[in-house]
């Protein structure tokens, strides 16, 4: 499990980014130059180890737990060794005294320490932690796929769930109202869910106990059989899919979206190693699956990128990197 983004702005805003070792307080934040942007040569350390093998290794405590802020301590790289190098010296006990005094020392030495803006900071991440929970961000390409592909949207039951509860939970948000982007790019992605359950939901049937499946809504056909009233049908339903599959492209520009805004105005480093959400769809004509990366671009980077389901609907899918639906 890697290390929550709310964790990390604790450990990095707590300690004013300074090494917690007393004898050092070096600024771990390197300034940025003409060439290149700031860097971070701090490191979140364990006081009891990742791994039951490592350095103060023995404990009860989860793999989830070692990664909670209580058991971090932020160092320089260089007493980061020596403390893992010197484990009977540098006891649990002793790191957590360490962490202590230094946060201590943040708040009565440091002018710089904000802690209105540290407060804000730590509700922001917690709701980004919250969000990518509930979108499943680890498998947001698998199980977006199957919204993408045969032709018949489909969607999990549990990402079903966890969207609705995303849908209420992102409309009684109370936002710090620090940085404006970042509560606008959840706003967009708001919009976005809304239209897109909503759209789903029309056609929604269960399929088996653990799915939900667009419905084949043209062979309900009833009465004396027409051609031309079935095909009709038949392109409603056509219409309806690309339309929903349309609108998941869109989810997926407007989760991006998020993550470049809390790059700008929160964390700079904020998954970077993990990259942007993809999308994978087919099989196509040719039995091939693609994967696609699809995000705003240009001036399509406004506050509120997602103009609405009917401008969305009838001109705006068709301005995007990638879309299904066929223009009118």
């Amino acid at each position: 499990m890697a290390i929550s983004l709310k964790t990390q702005k604790m450990l990095w805003g707590r300690a004013a980014s300074r090494c917690a070792f007393a004898s050092c307080k070096t600024e771990l934040v390197m300034d940025a130059t003409e060439t290149d942007d700031e860097s971070l040569v701090g490191e979140a350390c364990h006081i009891i180890a990742r791994s039951v093998d490592g350095p103060r290794g023995e404990s009860d405590l989860s793999s989830e737990q070692r990664d909670k802020y209580g058991n971090l301590l932020l160092l320089c790289n260089v007493h980061h060794k020596v403390i893992d190098d010197q484990p009977g010296e540098y006891t649990v006990e002793k790191l957590k005294a360490i962490k202590q005094e230094h946060e201590s020392w943040v708040k009565q030495q440091l002018k710089i320490f904000d802690a209105s803006k540290q407060r804000d900071d730590e509700i922001y991440a917690t709701y980004i932690d919250k969000f990518e929970s509930l979108i499943d961000t680890e498998n947001w390409n698998a199980w977006t796929s199957y919204l993408l592909s045969n032709g018949q949207p489909s969607i999990w039951k549990t990402n079903k769930d966890n969207l609705e509860e995303l849908r209420l939970w992102l409309l009684n948000r109370v936002w710090p109202k620090r940085y404006k982007t970042i509560e606008l790019a959840f706003e967009n992605f708001r919009r976005v869910l809304q239209d897109f359950l909503n759209k789903f939901d029309q056609h929604a049937i269960e399929w088996g106990d653990d799915q939900y499946l667009t419905e084949k809504f043209y062979k309900n056909y009833s009465g004396p059989f027409d051609q031309s009233r079935y095909d009709s049908i038949f392109i409603d339903w056509e219409y309806h899919c690309y339309l929903v599959e349309d609108l998941t492209l869109e989810l997926n520009r407007a989760a991006n979206y998020i993550f470049d805004k809390v790059r700008d105005e929160l964390s700079h480093s904020y998954r970077l190693s993990e990259g942007i959400l993809l999308v994978t769809s087919g099989p196509h004509m040719d039995l091939s699956f693609k994967t696609h990366r699809v995000e705003y671009r240009g001036t399509e980077r406004t506050e509120i990128p997602y103009g609405g389901l009917k401008d969305f609907e009838e001109h705006l899918r068709f301005q995007r990197d990638l879309y299904f639906g066929e223009k009118a």
